[in-house]
């Protein structure tokens, strides 16, 4: 296993299963048998044939279903910094390099370093352009355009009146979880990319067109919180074009900038971030004093918050609604990675949302969805019925699978806490990491994109891209076929 991980540290992963099929799937053909009995006998040394060992490549893992998540081994194999290096130094003078970076990774790196946000935003910068990128951009375009897409959906869903709720499909992680465990499940996944798609289309694209060169020259790496976005990056697009080449995470651009040996510290400082984050970015990279900010919400991204503000703005611009009635209301929920929010109206709920974190609470989440699963065993519901008692009646009102839409991470705090993030020094305690981390977070300066302008633009960009909707905002899940060896399926199905 890569010193970078360990089985002790990862909270976004299930250890890899004996149940792996790949290796089965590629045996060679067996030599057809004679016909008739034939004894042959050998007189001379013979040097036995060895077998090229199995590979398995990330596209293997979306299609096996012998691990729960995915097995790290692989994912480090296939992207990685050395896999990084070894692509920058082999490249011919045609292929550009560009990145982007994620809001979560940036604040792991920059209570790590002990500096701003912003501060370490201009010291990556100048890292990556002296290793031989091109472009570098924040992930907020995308981001917002995921946001956005995804709250539109609700939207017309809630007009449609629909049965929730609607479960969210930006953690690789958990999406993998319910292909390979609960397909059932499938059916309610909202099918918007993440940010991370979403930004490498437009940045491959924008790219293409400004050096007018073929897409597959460009080469893009992506920084993100956690190790299961690599796989993310493998699932296959409509079109067979790739938006993603390498994915590392915090913890491997450590070991980047370590094994160049690099002084992080130091890089010029722009007295102007906006000018730095622009000379930096293709140029006509849209809305540039927002590309790298932040957005309301759970530090996942916030999902659940966006979807219940857009509502609500919906209903002021075409229901007439007061906007000094409204009020979001959040009601936490037994545990910190579980709360609920409300749109309320005049005191009347009109929607709501949920944040699920972490395997426990998401394990809860898809059993009370589970067809047929309306009523609680005995044992449990009177286990629930004393728990009840003694709890605030706030509690026992958070109930994820009667919202209408549900943000989900399979980390627990979510993805300020994803596996790939980088762990506390010798001393601290990882609660108190994870308060760090989060501060650093919000230190982020909010978007402001005008959503009509934003919609508008992303309109002509899918025109321009000779790409459609779909394309371009939407991502396919798929069940994966049963082990049914039970003898495999008992070792595969470990957590």
């Amino acid at each position: 296993m890569s010193a970078l991980l360990s089985a002790d540290d990862l909270n976004d992963f299930i250890s890899p299963g004996v149940a792996c099929i790949k290796p089965v799937q590629e045996l060679p053909a067996p030599t057809p048998k004679p016909t008739e009995l034939e004894i042959q006998v050998q007189t001379e040394d013979v040097t036995p044939t060895k077998l090229s060992p199995a590979q398995i490549s990330l596209a293997d893992c979306l299609a096996c279903s012998g691990c729960i998540t995915s097995a790290e081994e692989v994912l480090v194999a296939q992207h990685s910094h050395k896999e990084l290096l070894k692509a920058l130094n082999e490249h011919d003078n045609e292929r550009i390099f560009v990145a982007s970076i994620s809001h979560q990774a940036r604040a792991s790196l920059a209570l790590a370093y002990n500096i701003d946000v912003i501060q370490l935003d201009q010291l990556l910068i100048n890292f990556l352009k002296k290793i031989g990128f091109t472009y570098i951009v924040g992930t907020s375009l995308g981001r917002e355009l995921s946001l956005i897409t995804e709250s539109n959906s609700m939207i017309h869903r809630k007009q449609q009146q629909f049965e929730g709720p609607v479960l969210s499909s930006i953690c690789p992680g958990w999406v993998l979880y319910a292909e390979k465990t609960h397909p059932y499940i499938i059916p309610r996944l909202s099918q918007v990319k993440s940010p991370q798609q979403i930004t490498g289309c437009i940045l491959k694209n924008l790219t293409q067109r400004e050096l007018s060169i073929s897409r597959d020259k460009i080469y893009h790496l992506t920084i993100m919180p956690c190790f299961d976005k690599k796989l993310e990056s493998a699932r296959p697009e409509l079109d067979g074009t790739v938006d993603v080449d390498c994915v590392l995470t915090p913890r491997e651009v450590v070991a980047l900038i370590d094994e160049l040996q690099y002084d992080m510290m130091s890089g010029e400082l722009h007295k102007d971030i906006n000018e730095v984050y622009r000379i930096n970015a293709p140029k006509k990279w849209p809305f540039l004093e927002y590309s790298w900010g932040n957005n309301q919400g759970s530090a996942s991204g916030g999902y659940a918050y966006t979807y219940l503000q857009l509502y609500q703005q919906h209903l002021i611009e075409t229901e007439k609604y007061d906007q000094n009635n409204f009020e979001i209301k959040t009601i936490n929920g037994r545990n910190s990675d579980i709360y609920e929010l409300k749109l309320l109206y005049n005191d009347t709920q009109i929607a709501s949302a949920a944040i699920v974190n972490g395997f426990k609470n998401i394990q809860n989440l898809v059993r009370k969805l589970k067809p047929g699963s309306t009523k609680a065993k005995p044992v449990i519901a009177r286990r629930r019925a004393r728990g009840t008692a003694a709890t605030p009646s706030t509690v026992s009102e958070v109930d994820p699978s009667k919202c209408d839409y549900v943000e989900i991470m399979a980390c627990p705090s979510g993805c300020i806490n994803g596996g790939g993030q980088i762990s506390p020094p010798e001393g601290i305690p990882e609660k108190d990491w994870i308060v760090r981390a989060l501060s650093k977070y919000n230190s982020i300066s909010m978007n402001d994109i005008p959503i009509n302008q934003l919609l508008e633009w992303s309109e002509k960009f899918v025109q321009l891209s000779s790409m459609d909707h779909q394309r371009v905002f939407e991502a396919k899940f798929n069940q994966m076929e049963k082990i049914t060896d039970p003898n495999v399926a008992m070792f595969g199905a470990k957590w």
